[in-house]
């Protein structure tokens, strides 16, 4: 599985292929668990004050108690040779791991098929109309593998024998996907536990290969209180298969949606002032040629100009995205300073908000020609050594210094996207930096918001953004169409409050 997990809010928690996508949890997330983790606080306060025998124990404070536990087997099952041996003492620890999740340890054999099965640390609420499973899967060679690619050992069945174990041998993948989520009654969800990781896996998001993985090693031995914290709400049994309503789990999916969409409508409203902001100038320098006019047979087509002031966002916005998610490979923003001081969209979203002072840094044209360089480079490819550069100054182009040679390369792109034949128009302007630092700075921060609600602007960290946010941007901007207005419009709003800074119509 690959893995995306570009925010390390959670250090130990990898969000593989976006269970969740990455900006809700770096940015949303938090707030959302809010209210059951005060709700275990309050719990736990009253039955001190109560003063109860028993009192309540939060589960993300059992979850950091079991800590000790957990390294001691770890380093007992390192030395131990005899699979059952090395099983009893993971099942020990499971079953405190269970307990801090309020999950039962209800160990048993279950069919999975004629002749077949598999067996299972806790099924609940029951093994008639199961919710959750929590499988186990012991690692021989203590290498620290994926538990997927580990497979079931015959001496992992419980009670005497003979046991149904012709899935011996196979892999905890292949018996989750081929028989566990192919029963009449298949649980909603899967636990597969291992000596250093616990994976959750929602039967709703298997085929996209989408799971939560915990590193036990970074969590318990970091016992970082935000961490612990996610980590219970998000296995909890409450969290889950709760007995009333809706799981906490299918809440946050909904938020989650809700917030994608609304970063989408961020990044979709900061792309058509982009594009107002580039099809204006444009226009402006256009019309100021000889064979370029306001009508008549060399008319300006504004269709034609606003298709290529798209496009020039769109190349942006590939970039900005490409640029955050190294693990592509694409360019090389960690592994060569050249491109990334040099080259690179990140080292102008550096001077987002440097203050142009001087008329001259306002209409110079560094931003421009290194945006065009960078364009060029991606259609054409790079494969030879440059020298390495550092420094600018805002109306040209960055100062080159000989610091010694650092070469990297970047495969050609064949797309009509960075065909420099698709923008003709664009090809006749220069735009000045005042308006592509304001470009840039739309493109790299969220909207400001007004009333009670409000909320400072935000840096968009591209690398958390889901490939579902950027198609929901490139559709909604699909039908842009500019035009030249003959009259003076205006913008109104809906009547009523506009609490969250809501798009203006």
């Amino acid at each position: 599985m690959a893995i995306s997990d570009n925010a390390a809010t959670f250090l130990g928690i990898h969000n593989e292929n976006e269970f969740y996508s990455a900006h809700y949890l770096a940015e949303v997330f938090q707030g959302d668990i809010k209210d059951i983790i005060q709700r275990w606080q309050q719990q736990s306060d009253d039955d001190k004050a109560a003063e109860k025998p028993q009192p309540f124990v939060p589960p993300y404070q059992r979850l950091k108690d079991i800590a000790r536990g957990y390294f001691a087997m770890r380093e007992q099952s390192q030395r131990e040779r005899q699979p059952q041996k090395a099983i009893a003492l993971q099942r020990e620890f499971f079953a405190a791991f269970l307990q801090a999740l309020n999950l039962p340890n209800t160990a048993s054999n279950q069919i999975v098929g004629q002749d077949l099965e598999v067996p299972v640390l806790s099924v609940y609420p029951n093994a008639e109309q199961p919710q959750v499973w929590v499988l186990g899967a012991l690692d021989t060679e203590k290498e620290g593998l994926d538990p997927f690619s580990l497979t079931l050992e015959k001496a992992q069945f419980y009670g005497p024998k003979p046991h149904a174990d012709k899935l011996a041998g196979n892999s905890w993948f292949d018996i989750i996907n081929d028989f566990v989520f192919k029963l009449d009654e298949p649980p909603r969800w899967v636990i597969l536990l291992s000596d250093r990781q616990c994976v959750l896996v929602d039967r709703f998001k298997w085929l996209q290969n989408r799971v939560l993985r915990f590193d036990l090693d970074e969590i318990l031995g970091r016992k970082n209180d935000k961490t612990l914290k996610a980590t219970t709400a998000l296995l909890h049994q409450e969290s889950l298969a709760p007995k009333d309503g809706s799981s906490l789990l299918d809440n946050l999916d909904e938020q989650a949606h809700k917030h994608a969409f609304g970063v989408s409508e961020d990044l979709k409203y900061a792309l058509r002032e982009a594009i107002e902001l580039l099809g204006n100038e444009a226009a402006a320098q256009l019309l100021e040629r000889s064979d370029i006019a306001y009508q008549g047979k060399t008319a300006l087509n504004p269709e034609q100009l606003s298709r290529e002031c798209l496009r020039y966002m769109y190349r942006l916005l590939f970039l900005f995205y490409i640029e955050a998610r190294p693990e592509l490979g694409y360019v090389p923003i960690k592994s060569s300073e050249t491109y990334l001081k040099g080259y690179s969209l990140e080292s102008l979203r550096d001077l987002e908000l440097v203050q142009l002072n001087t008329e001259q840094a306002q209409q110079g044209f560094y931003f421009h020609n290194s945006i065009q360089k960078l364009f060029a480079m991606i259609h054409q490819g790079r494969m030879k050594p440059v020298q390495a550069q550092s420094g600018f100054e805002m109306n040209e182009m960055p100062v080159t210094y000989k610091t010694g040679v650092d070469g990297f390369e970047i495969p050609s792109l064949d797309s009509h996207l960075f065909d420099p034949k698709r923008t003709p128009y664009l090809n006749k302007v220069k735009f000045n930096n005042n308006t592509l630092q304001r470009v840039i700075r739309l493109m790299s921060l969220t909207r400001e918001t007004s009333g009670r609600g409000n909320k400072r602007r935000g840096r968009v960290s591209y690398a958390q953004l889901g490939i579902n946010q950027l198609g929901a941007v490139y559709e909604a901007l699909l039908s842009y169409r500019g035009f030249f207005a003959s009259t003076d419009l205006y913008e109104v709003k809906k009547p009523g409050p506009d609490p969250e800074g809501s798009p203006r119509i």
